[in-house]
Order: C-alpha cells, then structure tokens, then sequence
C-alpha cells in the first residue's frame, strides 16, 4: 500500500505532466498519461491514470481520472474509475463519483457522493442480466363463478 508521500514523489516521474502554479489554462485538458496540477485549470481535465492536484492547485470544471490525490480544489463533478483521496485541504464544490473513496478529516465536499462502478464491471452485470431468459408466468386462475363481472344488460 503506497502511502501519500509515495503518491506526491511518483507524481514527479517521467511519463507524467506538470502544470506548475504559475500557469493558469484557460480551456480543457486531455491526456493519456498520468499528471500533477498546481496551477489553475478553467475548463475540464481527462486523464488515464492517477492525477494529483496540490494544495495551490484547482480546476474549475469537471475532472475524469483513473485515481485522484486531491490537496487543492475543484469546482465541478469528479467522475474517478478506480480511487479518489481526499486529503484535510481538499475542497470539492460538485458530485463525487468514485469506486473507492477516502475522505480525511478536515475535507470538505459540497455536493454528492456516489459509489461508481467500473465500467467493465457494470458491462458484465447488463450482459448477465440480458442472457437471462424471464420465467414464465403462469395464466391466473379465473375468479369465482360468484366473483365474476355480470352484466346490467
């Protein structure tokens, strides 16, 4: 189990981005690999894999991620496949949507919480369910004769 100091030094690893806290991006971020956030973003943010936004950091928009360390702010929905943390400076003003979530005391969450399930899982439940066949129901049986509908004609 990788604690957070581990998380914050493999956020600075090669095959990652970094946006530092002195760019603000006006527009949406998408991309295919993991990444930290120190800076402002206006606008969405997609990525595979785990991002982390430091304690300057915020989004002002809605983040999808595989997993989400959150020390700074976001403003709009999370959508996290897999394991979001929110640590004692975290903010969340938005739905948080997550399969796993793990809230420090002192987080503040202004929306929302939903558990999430993966995709591929959900995938597999609707296919199960679809290859079911219904059982059939049996015909009721008639009332009786003395509950039957008669005629005034």
């Amino acid at each position: 189990m990788s604690t957070i100091t581990d998380r914050l030094f493999s956020a600075f690893a090669k095959g990652r981005f970094l946006l530092p806290k002195q760019v603000v991006v006006h527009g949406s971020i998408e991309a295919t690999i993991p990444g930290r956030i120190d800076g402002q973003v206006k606008g969405n943010v997609k990525t595979e894999g785990e991002l982390v936004i430091g304690p300057e950091g915020s989004v002002k928009g809605n983040v999808h991620a595989t997993d989400l360390v959150l020390y700074g702010k976001i403003y709009g929905d999370i959508h996290i496949s897999n394991k979001a943390v929110l640590s004692n400076e975290a903010y969340v003003k938005g739905d948080v949507n997550a399969l796993v979530l793990e809230v420090k005391e002192g987080a503040r969450i202004e929306g929302a919480i939903h558990k999430q399930v993966s995709s591929r899982l959900e995938q597999e439940v609707i296919a199960a369910e679809e290859s079911e066949p219904e059982p059939e129901k049996a015909p009721a049986p008639p009332p009786p004769d003395e509950e039957r509908a008669t005629t005034w004609f």
